[in-house]
């Protein structure tokens, strides 16, 4: 797992400069760009979200949040007191939802969504009834740029419990809500190796992680705080490299570009091919002898009459 700040202090040693060096600001943009690529490669599939709204009869289209890149699927619920829902079916063109909307139709279960422009969401047929958190949005989340040096303070914890009290003067403010935005946190004491992600800022003094925490009980524990990548962390040097190949490819040092850029590149085909898919699939076993499907039968088979 790397932080923005240890990215950063790795893309500045592979460039050659200083991190007070104005050429800085680019390769941040840089980095940042090269996690919109990466978390596009493979779609986002793990850090699918949803979103819930009300549902008010008579309206037909939907707001979509500002952090929402692509949707992914939308479900209604059938009524206000029922945790059923129905998958709704998309409608990809202008002209098919023009034909569906040709005459108002108004029913208590839409079938069909439509996304409107880049910020609407529409339902069809128009809901009838007020239904309370009645449509939920699947979708893609808008990856946020990285810019916060981390923070290195104490805390106090407790063993398999998920809050980390009373922080240190490591952070002036104490815990804030924006640290939910893919900021995870470590004990540096080497007692406990593993990384957990900012679930939840209960208020200054208190907030929670995403599993319990494995390290031993204590008070005045040291930890590191960081943003990171929202994508795994064998892939976060991709990033670094990319920043590189543009730095070295705008100061015209065709070798250095090439090499990084080779290197970004092999990073971005394994990962689409590693990730690019929710579930992973089977083993090969070059040994294994493979068991014919009916596709098999049918495609080896000559049919004959009589």
């Amino acid at each position: 797992m790397l932080t923005f700040s240890q990215r950063k202090k790795q893309a500045a040693e592979l460039c050659g400069i200083n991190l007070t060096d104005s050429r800085m600001a680019t390769v941040l943009a840089d980095l940042n760009m090269a996690d919109k690529l990466l978390e596009n490669a493979a779609r986002r599939s793990w850090t699918h979200r949803e979103k819930v709204a009300d549902i008010n009869g008579g309206q037909q289209y939907y707001q979509i949040a500002s952090d929402m890149h692509r949707v992914t699927a939308v479900k209604c619920r059938i009524s206000g007191d029922s945790n059923i829902t129905t998958a709704l079916q998309e409608v990809h063109s202008d002209y098919e939802w023009n034909c569906l909307n040709e005459y108002p139709y108004n029913s208590n279960y839409p079938t069909h969504f439509f996304i409107r422009g880049e910020d609407e969401i529409g339902l069809w047929p128009i809901p009838s009834q007020d239904i309370e958190k009645g449509i939920i949005v699947v979708y893609e989340p808008r990856i946020r740029d990285m810019g916060i040096d981390d923070f290195e303070f104490t805390a106090d914890v407790t063993q398999n419990g998920v809050e980390i009290t009373n922080p240190s003067s490591g952070l002036p403010n104490g815990f804030q809500p924006y640290m939910t935005e893919n900021f995870y946190i470590q004990s540096t004491n080497n007692q406990d190796g593993n990384w957990y992600k900012v679930q939840k800022v209960v208020d200054q003094n208190t907030m929670e992680i995403d599993n319990n925490y494995l390290g031993p009980s204590g008070t005045a524990v040291s930890f590191r705080m960081g943003q990171c990548p929202p994508y795994p962390e064998e892939y976060h040097n991709a990033a670094v490299n990319y920043a590189a190949y543009r730095f070295f490819a705008m100061r015209k040092d065709t070798d250095s570009a090439a090499m990084y850029k080779s290197l970004f590149d092999n990073d971005l085909e394994t990962y689409r091919n590693t990730y690019g898919s929710k579930t992973t699939g089977g083993i090969v076993n070059p040994g294994r002898k493979h068991v014919p499907t009916l596709t098999d039968v049918f495609k080896n088979s000559t049919i004959t009459e009589g």
